[in-house]
């Protein structure tokens, strides 16, 4: 137990206070280079995939002896000042995602979506905690205007116009499809009363366009 406790500690330090402490040095430093910058983007990038990967194998522990170790050892090798194995995982395995545009383009929209999310379940939470509020812990007489701070009531705002936004452009899009079709209907409606109008016309006014043929003017008489 204690061992474990001992190597867990040694894999933060290894994998996160000491580059964090370095990446700090780095910004701190006006004369940084570009390769120094790079090298801990790319550190950073990497790490965060293996917080992923450590979290799903953490159940394996009980199963894969020395993981936790090897495990530990990674984080060595993946450190820029010293094995430079975060450069070699991002050019062999994770370069080729960042050339992906579908991938980007998907990441994109789900980012997109969760935000608005976020930002609708944030808003239902502290609407909920006002009327709490309002109605419990606040006396009668001295209940002061609940206000929520600009930068969150910003994000719920823009949310909440973006979703209203969207159900107007679907709902003017039904509206718009059902009136072109009701408009093609009484087009060809229109078309067939008009042919049929016309042939009608044409039957009627066939007598009527033929000239009555005049009775023959009697000869006048002989004095």
């Amino acid at each position: 137990m204690i061992y474990a406790i001992v190597v867990h500690i040694l894999s933060l330090l290894v994998g996160c206070f000491y580059p964090t402490f370095a990446s700090y040095k780095i910004l701190s430093n006006q004369k940084c280079s570009d390769n120094d910058l790079r090298g801990w983007l790319i550190y950073w990038t990497v790490y965060g995939v293996f917080v992923a990967f450590d979290y799903f194998t953490a159940g394996l522990l009980a199963f894969i002896p020395l993981l936790s170790e090897f495990k530990l050892l990674l984080l060595f090798w993946m450190l820029p000042s010293v094995g430079g194995g975060s450069v070699v995982i991002y050019e062999e395995f994770l370069r080729s995602f960042s050339c992906n545009e579908s991938f980007d383009q998907a990441l994109g929209r789900i980012t997109l979506e969760w935000r608005e999310l976020a930002c609708q379940q944030v808003c239902s939470v502290l609407s909920h905690l006002m009327i709490l509020a309002d109605r419990y812990l606040l006396p009668r007489g001295h209940r002061p205007a609940l206000q929520i701070t600009p930068s969150i009531e910003d994000l719920v705002n823009d949310a909440i116009a973006k979703r209203q936004l969207e159900e107007k452009r679907k709902q003017m899009g039904n509206l718009s499809d059902t009136i072109n079709e009701v408009l093609g209907e009484n087009i060809d409606l229109n078309m067939d009363l008009l042919h049929g109008s016309e042939s009608d016309l044409l039957v009627i006014n066939e007598p009527i366009s033929k000239p009555k043929e005049r009775p023959p003017i009697p000869p006048k008489p002989m004095r």
